[in-house]
C-alpha cells in the first residue's frame, strides 16, 4: 500500500461503496449518524482513486451515516493498493471490528483465493487456522437461500460442520433444512447411514454385476440364497457367490431391495404358496422397521455420551434406575466404557476398578448412572413391532424417552412417528 494523500476532504458525492466489500449491508446507521451530526467524523475514510471519483476501502459504515447525516464532505486518506491488497484489507478490518458472520468470513476468505492468495496465506493474514479457514469455506457449498434461512434458526458452527460429514453436495443443503429443529440429527444420522450403506452396497454389486444379471423380482423363481449387503464382503462370501456362478446347471440371477438381494434360480416347479410370499413381504417390512429402530438408538446413545454433567439430575436418574427396572449386575463392560469415554486395556480388569472410574465417578456421579441407565435399557429388546411387523408399544422405551427428555433429549418427527405407529416403515408393501 501507498499513501498519496494523508488527510484530504473530498465531496461526499465522489465516493462509493467498493463492490467486493465483504460487508454488504452496512446496518442501522443511525446512531452513529446522529453522533457525526454533533461530533464530526473523527477518523478518515482510506479510499483509492477510481476514474473521476473514489472507491472506499475502509469506512463504509461511516460513509452511510454521512450521507444520512447531510455532510457535503469527508476527510479521506487516499491511498493506492492492489486488488489482493483491498479485499485484505476490507477482510480483516471487519474481522478486527467483529462485523461480519461466518458466511462473510467464507465469502471473503474465497475473494482472495481467487486472488491467487493460499490458504497459507490466508491463515498469516487473518490469524484463523487453516482448519476454521476450510470449514468456513465449506458454508458456500451449502444452498445460498436454505443458509440464510438456517441463520434465522440460530444454528451453530458444530451443526454446520456436522453437515460436511455428507459427501453429497445436493444432500447436505437438503438437510440443512432440518438445521436448528428437532429433526436436525435424524436426517443428518439417515444421511450418514445412507451414506454408509451405499459403499457396503456398491461392494457388493460390483462383485455380482460380473457373475450374475439383475432381474425383476419374479415369484415364479426359486430364491436360491438371500444376501444381506449390511456389512463389507468377506472371502467366504466371495468364494460361496462365484461357486454359485459357476453352477451351469442352473440360470442364476438377482434381484435387490435397499439393503439386501436374492440369488434366483430355475423356474418353480409349483406356484410359490401365498403365505411363503406373505412371509418374504413380511420379513422385508420387518427389516425397514428394525433400521429406523437401530436410527433412533444411535441417536439415543450419541445423546447419552455427549451429556454434559450436571448434579443436579442426579436424583432424578437414582429414580430413572428403578422406573426402568436398569440390570445393573449384567451391564456390557466395552460399551459402559465407551459411554463413559474410559478407554478398556486387554487385561481383564473391570471397568470399576480403573482410577478413572473413580474419578468419574467422584466428579460426576449423574454421568456414570446415565451411561447405567443407558446400557442396561438399550441392551434389552426396545422394538416397537410385533412378529409381523405392525406396531407395539414399548412402554419401557417411553420411559427411557421420557428420562432423556427431563435432560434435554428432543425427540425428532420420526422418533416420535415409530412410538405412535404412524412412520412409514409400518406400511406393507405388495
Amino acid at each position: 500500500m501507498k499513501v498519496i494523500n494523508r488527510n484530504i476532504m473530498l465531496k461526499i458525492e465522489l465516493l462509493q461503496p467498493h463492490p467486493d466489500t465483504p460487508k454488504k449491508d452496512v446496518g442501522d446507521v443511525t446512531e452513529l449518524a446522529d453522533s457525526i451530526k454533533v461530533n464530526g467524523i473523527f477518523q478518515n475514510l482510506t479510499v483509492i482513486k477510481d476514474g473521476e471519483g473514489y472507491t472506499v476501502i475502509i469506512g463504509h459504515r461511516r460513509l452511510a451515516a454521512a450521507k444520512q447525516a447531510g455532510l457535503s464532505d469527508v476527510p479521506c486518506m487516499v491511498v493506492e493498493m492492489t486488488k489482493n491488497e483491498q479485499v485484505s484489507t476490507m477482510l480483516l478490518e471487519n474481522m478486527q471490528r467483529n462485523d461480519l458472520t461466518v458466511y462473510e468470513q467464507a465469502q471473503g476468505f474465497q475473494m482472495m483465493l481467487d486472488l491467487g492468495e493460499t490458504e497459507q496465506d490466508i491463515c498469516e493474514k487473518t490469524g484463523f487456522s487453516k482448519t476454521t479457514v476450510r470449514h468456513r469455506l465449506k458454508l458456500l457449498e451449502l444452498d445460498p437461500e436454505e443458509f440464510r434461512k438456517s441463520q434465522e434458526r440460530q444454528v451453530t458452527l458444530a451443526d454446520y460442520i456436522e453437515l460436511e460429514k455428507i459427501e453429497d453436495k445436493k444432500l447436505r443443503s437438503k438437510v440443512l433444512k432440518s438445521a436448528g429443529t428437532s429433526n436436525f440429527k435424524w436426517e443428518l444420522e439417515s444421511c450418514l447411514r445412507h451414506q454408509r450403506q451405499e459403499k457396503i452396497t456398491r461392494e457388493w454389486l460390483d462383485f455380482i454385476d460380473d457373475l450374475f444379471m439383475q432381474f425383476d423380482y419374479d415369484r415364479n423363481r426359486e430364491i436360491v440364497k438371500t444376501v444381506y449387503m449390511t456389512r463389507k464382503m468377506t472371502d467366504e462370501d466371495r468364494k460361496e457367490l462365484r461357486e454359485l456362478a459357476e453352477d451351469i446347471e442352473n440360470d442364476y440371477c438377482y434381484t435387490k431391495g435397499n439393503t439386501y438381494l436374492y440369488i434366483m434360480g430355475k423356474e418353480r416347479s409349483e406356484p410359490l404358496p401365498d403365505y411363503e410370499e406373505k412371509n418374504r413381504l413380511r420379513s422385508e417390512r420387518v427389516e425397514r422397521i428394525r433400521n429406523a429402530e437401530a436410527q433412533a438408538a444411535a441417536l439415543r446413545r450419541q445423546f447419552v455420551k455427549n451429556y454434559t454433567p450436571d448434579k443436579k439430575n442426579l436424583p432424578m436418574l437414582v429414580k430413572a434406575l428403578f422406573t426402568l427396572e436398569a440390570d445393573i449386575y449384567d451391564l456390557d463392560e466395552e460399551t459402559f466404557a465407551e459411554m463413559l469415554g474410559i478407554a478398556v486395556s486387554e487385561d481383564e480388569v473391570y471397568i470399576t476398578d480403573l482410577p478413572e472410574f473413580d474419578e468419574l465417578l467422584r466428579k460426576c456421579p449423574d454421568k456414570v448412572l446415565l451411561a447405567v441407565c443407558s446400557v442396561s435399557t438399550e441392551d434389552c429388546m426396545l422394538a416397537v413391532h410385533d412378529w409381523y411387523g405392525h406396531p407395539e408399544e414399548n412402554q419401557r422405551l417411553n420411559d427411557w424417552y421420557s428420562v432423556l427428555g427431563k435432560l434435554g433429549y428432543s425427540m425428532s418427527d420420526e422418533e416420535k412417528a415409530l412410538l405412535d405407529g404412524t412412520h412409514e416403515c409400518f406400511k406393507e408393501e405388495t
